[in-house]
């Protein structure tokens, strides 16, 4: 566990719109000053929360978990019992950097992403 590094790297919230997010943006900023980055399908508040301009996977939205070793993560993780959609993975260069899990944990969904 300590080589794969996990850690969570932002929760995705699952908005009705662009701007129903980019207000709950707004108000981050003003609460905390986490900066508004506007993007194509979501608006991030810092760098920990994903606001969705529509309603992604998962109930409630998803959480990112980072790890050091996409690919060993995958095989550790499927050794103790836990499935991922592999047809989520996003693929750069030949090698895996994002991969989603099958099901939900709580209403989210979860996916690993490489740090």
């Amino acid at each position: 566990d300590t080589m794969l590094g996990f850690e969570v790297k932002h929760i995705g919230v699952n908005m009705e719109s662009g701007e129903a997010a980019e207000e709950l943006a707004d108000t981050f900023e003003k609460m905390f000053s986490f900066e508004k980055k506007v993007g194509n399908s979501s608006v991030f508040a810092g760098t920990g929360f994903e606001l969705m301009k529509k309603p992604g996977r998962g109930t409630n939205g998803h959480i990112a978990i980072a790890t050091n070793y996409i690919e060993r993560a995958v095989y550790h993780l499927e050794k103790r019992g836990f499935e991922f959609d592999m047809d989520s993975a996003v693929i750069k260069d030949g090698k895996m950097k994002a991969v989603y899990f099958k099901g939900e944990f709580g209403g989210f969904a979860m996916h690993l992403v490489q740090k």
